[in-house]
């Protein structure tokens, strides 16, 4: 248990509430010392000489020496043949005159069938028509017209001006000045969605060891699959480890298959003894597996809701425990077997109004304190006293936040340090310390293109060595790593500068094509918004949305 403290943290000029001035020559965080201490400094003995004081920045730009090695590319699974890519490209709201076009053209029976049943016995088609209905053979002939070069417009104008004044707003099921505004709102929101997609935060993504020994690993690749992505696979994976050469995976022929009624939205594996339980969340179903390393996982409890769950964690203290929470703000401890005990429900955001019904849970250094957060910050709840919750993190109030800052994640880092919480916007990454709330022990500016949706730690195998940190976006595909050491004897420190990792479609030249006319498909697949990473010892993965 981490339960030291450092003697002394670095000095920092703490605000109550988001700057009104920007710093200059600041571009993303770098640029600007920011915090600093000194080290070893302070009057000396008479028989020694005076030591001049010595600076630590905060942010040291020496790291951990990295070597270049052949990158250990392996895909561990063949392309999906059924799997439908979908497009990259973002809708343009000021495309809904080609929309309603497509519409009137293709859909026409839904356009226009109510008043074409009112007026199809006074409009005819036809060349003779009867006395009293109206022949549309002139407008044939200038719908025929089209097909050439000429104007037609100025030999028909007449008529057709005439019919548009008479029919143009009842010839359509939809009136089209509500129907263009129906569609721009709709083209609106799905850019929104696509480009960042709450529903996803999390990942779907799991990598569980099973059995370890010198020079392999059994391990449980846990993803989802299906046109649909409503298809758990839960394949075994042999890692073995070479010394001079790159790890390799080998994956057994079959893997277990379960059908949800539902998408995947997250994959949370708890703790994991001999034998460990995962969690499967979709929008409506939460699904726990137990997985072992001589037996087949087995499903063992579902749970369903009429709210749409947000959030599902595994307990890193207890094996058969889980945190839930469902977009109305009620969050529950999952007991395996036993059922929910609801400990917190938020009717509205925490702190001010976000407009957004996202909502997270995670555990902390205690098996029964919660953090509880949304977009406006973080709280750490004691579910054996209702009454008894503190601010961990919170917009406006925490020193370094700016104005629109929303919180995106929150991930307990327990493989780290057993109070250290990280908190992701779309701005900064925040190392809170559960022991003094509202206070980042470490601040960075990620300068990610896209909110991090993703993230995972990985501890450092000796004390020298540092905590590393992914993060990874969902429709750009980045990935950073971030490293920082201290947090016990010694304050936090980061090691180096934010380094960009290699995403999927970058890897491309990597791999080995056998047929070369196919590297487009390979590329367009590449380019699909991922939809979860994951972390091991010796590499990490990334799993795009149709794997």
């Amino acid at each position: 248990m981490d339960n030291k403290f450092p003697d002394q943290l670095y000095p920092h000029l703490y605000l109550d509430g988001p700057p009104e001035e920007e710093a200059k020559h600041n571009y993303g965080g770098w640029g600007s010392y920011e915090r600093v201490r000194t080290v070893g400094a302070g009057p000396c003995d008479a028989e020694q000489p005076w030591s001049p004081p010595v600076f630590e920045p905060q942010h040291d730009v020496n790291s951990e020496e990295w070597l270049p090695v052949k990158p250990a590319v392996a895909p561990l699974m063949p392309p999906y043949e059924d799997a439908k890519v979908p497009s990259i490209d973002l809708p343009d709201p000021m495309n809904f005159p080609d929309h309603m076009h497509y519409f009137y053209q293709h859909y026409f029976m839904d356009a226009f069938s109510t008043m074409g049943h009112l007026l199809q016995d006074d409009f005819t088609f036809q060349r003779k028509a009867p006395k009293d209905v109206l022949s549309m053979r002139w407008s044939r002939d200038f719908i025929n017209g089209l097909k050439y070069k000429r104007c037609e417009y100025a030999n028909f104008s007449k008529k057709i001006r005439r019919m548009h004044h008479l029919l143009r707003d009842i010839v359509s099921d939809v009136p089209p000045s509500l129907l263009s505004s129906l569609l721009y709102e709709e083209l609106t929101t799905q850019r929104e969605r696509l480009q960042f997609s709450a529903e996803n935060t999390g990942g779907t993504l799991g990598f569980v060891p099973l059995r370890d020994n010198q020079s392999s690993r059994v391990a449980s690749l846990i993803y989802p699959r299906g046109v649909g992505m409503d298809k758990v696979f839960f394949h075994k994976v042999v890692q073995h480890f070479n010394d001079d050469k790159p790890p390799s995976f080998v994956l057994q022929p079959q893997p277990s298959v379960f059908y949800l009624k539902g998408s995947i939205r997250q994959i949370s594996p708890g703790k994991m003894e001999e034998e460990g339980h995962v969690a499967v969340r979709s929008d409506y179903l939460c699904g726990v597996w137990v997985l072992g390393s001589r037996t087949k996982p087995r499903l063992v409890e579902v749970i369903e809701t009429k709210d749409p769950f947000s959030c599902v964690t595994g307990s890193p203290h207890m094996p058969n425990e889980f945190v839930v929470v469902n977009e109305r703000g009620a969050a529950y401890l999952w007991t395996v077997r036993r059922g929910l005990q609801k400990f917190r429900e938020e009717s509205s955001n925490l702190y001010f109004n976000a407009k957004s019904s996202w909502r997270w849970c995670e555990f902390s250094s205690h098996p029964r304190v919660m953090v509880y957060a949304d977009r406006t910050g973080a709280e750490l709840t004691d579910i054996r006293c209702h009454e008894n919750t503190h601010t961990l993190f919170r917009i406006g109030k925490t020193p370094g936040c700016v104005s629109g800052e929303r919180v995106i994640i929150a991930k307990y880092l327990s493989k780290s340090h057993a109070h250290h919480h990280l908190i992701n916007t779309q701005y900064s990454t925040y190392i809170m310390d559960e022991r003094v709330p509202s206070v980042p022990m470490l601040k960075w500016n990620h300068m990610m293109e896209a909110p991090p949706t993703f993230a995972c730690d990985l501890p450092g195998q000796t004390p020298s060595q540092t905590c590393k940190l992914l993060l990874g976006s969902q429709r750009t595909q980045e990935i950073m790593l971030l490293q920082y050491t201290g947090g016990r004897e010694h304050a936090c420190q980061t090691q180096g500068p934010i380094q960009r990792l290699f995403n999927p479609k970058e890897c491309l030249s990597h791999l080995n094509l056998q047929l070369p006319h196919k590297k487009h498909i390979a590329q367009k697949r590449l380019n699909v918004p991922v939809s979860g990473q994951d972390t091991f010892t010796t590499s990490w993965m990334v799993l795009d949305a149709i794997a």
